[in-house]
């Protein structure tokens, strides 16, 4: 049941109805319901394996915040490690156990003949981390536990973010359940237009770029010389679009529902440099890794050396977390070393320029740099990251370059540059302000999506996550 389905939409449509005409006590009861409905149409054995994570993640909190200062710590990490475990399990066992039979193969052996089929919850890593750092701002006496259930159960099965986030902090998410909240007309509407800007570039946007990407990598030893010159910044586009896509979608949900969620993304190709691009693309969980990894790790407290170990330790952490797999590992290394290579030049002061030509090339090498590594997500094995270094190394033919697909991208790069332009820190088409002009968007939008969009709906492409 895909936002940026039919079926979904029917399916709102009779909850919110019964939801907004519902008393505040009776609201939770339907949020949960309906949350549980929603992610069981994956699996009910995914549906089972989240409800036990709710309970011992629940537990855990009650445990941490008991008095008992000698067992608090040894309560704590037993809960830290049991979420790690349980998402190591489940995402990352069968790719241990791959490379086990690949070692095997190599020195002479033979690979084992057992192979375990586990199943791989959707959205594990984004409700997983959701636990443990509640856990960790339970232990840490930033935030009061939780001690209503219901609330607790709420804070993991609220659909809108349930499958791919954002990873939203249990102070400002749980603050919300608990507190009665006054759906107005603004926010209707406001939710709506957001909601329907995210299926639409979701399906008109980064459908049709997901069926031209699939099709020109889907073998790197097949293709023409310099042709992921082009390819990169088409996957580019439609990961933005794709995950964009989602995050609005949830944003508008959730505001329908009086529920504000943090925003994931900040115009992020507009960047100038990769620091300045990771504040501003998958924003909660680059903030998550910092706060809750970087910093514990001692953050750029022990000198320039320590600072730049534990800033590769994190993308290293974060292209396991992306899959398990050898691109993503290689993916987050090489986004590192990007990083890393940044804060170089930053020391020895050789970024401080205010030329709006050099800001452009800042801007262009930020978002290829980007582009590049996403071919990386789609190598099967190491070897192949060397086909693409020879792909590379070519110039391509101008003739391959499908401008139909500038034609597709164009309305959100146009949106992206609206809301620069205007500044906000949240997307807004301002319907209250300028409704004519929303309008005439929607219009255009509706004739856009008629025009471009298929009827095939494909998956989000953060769901392998």
């Amino acid at each position: 049941m895909l936002f940026n389905s039919l079926t979904f939409v029917l399916h709102f449509s009779v909850f919110y109805i019964i939801y907004f005409y519902s008393s505040f006590t009776v609201r939770k009861t339907i949020l949960i319901l309906f949350g549980l409905y929603f992610y069981s149409q994956w699996g009910i054995g995914g549906t089972l394996l989240l409800i036990l994570s709710i309970i011992f993640n629940f537990l855990m909190g009650i445990l941490i915040d008991s008095k008992v200062s000698n067992l608090r710590k040894r309560i704590f990490v037993f809960g830290i490690v049991a979420n790690v475990l349980y998402l190591g399990v489940f995402k990352y066992f069968l790719f241990v156990w791959g490379i086990y039979s690949d070692l095997k193969i190599e020195f002479g052996g033979e690979s084992p003949l057992w192979k375990p089929n586990l199943l791989l919850p959707i959205g594990i890593s984004f409700y997983t981390f959701h636990n443990i750092s509640y856990l960790i701002e339970v232990y840490d006496n930033r935030i009061k536990v939780c001690k209503n259930f219901f609330t607790f159960v709420l804070y993991d099965l609220f659909f809108p973010l349930l499958l791919l986030g954002p990873i939203e902090r249990p102070g400002n998410l749980i603050p919300q359940f608990e507190s009665e909240r006054f759906i107005s007309k603004e926010k209707i509407w406001n939710g709506l237009s957001l909601f329907c800007f995210g299926v639409f570039i979701k399906s008109s946007i980064a459908d049709p770029l997901s069926r031209y990407v699939g099709t020109m990598a889907s073998s790197f030893g097949n293709l023409e010389p310099g042709i992921l010159w082009i390819v990169a910044p088409s996957i580019a586009f439609q990961v933005y679009a794709d995950f964009f896509g989602y995050s609005l979608c949830a944003m508008g949900l959730a505001e329908m529902l009086g529920i504000e969620l943090m925003n994931n993304f900040k115009r992020p190709f507009f960047s100038s440099n990769p620091s300045e691009f990771w504040s501003k693309w998958h924003i909660s969980l680059s903030t998550w890794l910092r706060d809750y990894v970087y910093i514990k790790l001692g953050g750029n407290r022990h000198g320039f050396l320590r600072e730049n170990s534990n800033l590769l330790l994190v993308w290293f952490l974060t292209g396991i977390w992306h899959g398990a797999g050898y691109g993503f590992i290689i993916w987050g290394l090489y986004l590192g070393f990007c990083l890393i290579l940044y804060r170089i030049l930053k020391h020895m002061g050789l970024t401080q320029f205010q030329n709006p030509f050099l800001k452009f090339l800042g801007i262009f090498f930020t978002f290829y740099s980007f582009s590049l590594g996403l071919l990386l997500f789609r190598i099967t094995s190491p070897s192949e990251s060397l086909l693409i270094i020879k792909n590379l190394q070519h110039i391509p033919n101008p003739s391959f370059i499908p401008y139909s697909l500038i034609f597709i991208i164009l309305p959100l790069f146009l949106f992206d540059v609206w809301q620069e332009w205007k500044g906000t820190e949240r997307p807004n088409f301002f319907v209250n302000e300028k409704p004519y002009v929303f309008g005439l968007l929607f219009a255009i939008g509706f004739c856009w999506f008629s025009l471009v969009s298929p009827f095939a709906k494909e998956d989000f492409f953060y769901f392998q996550f």
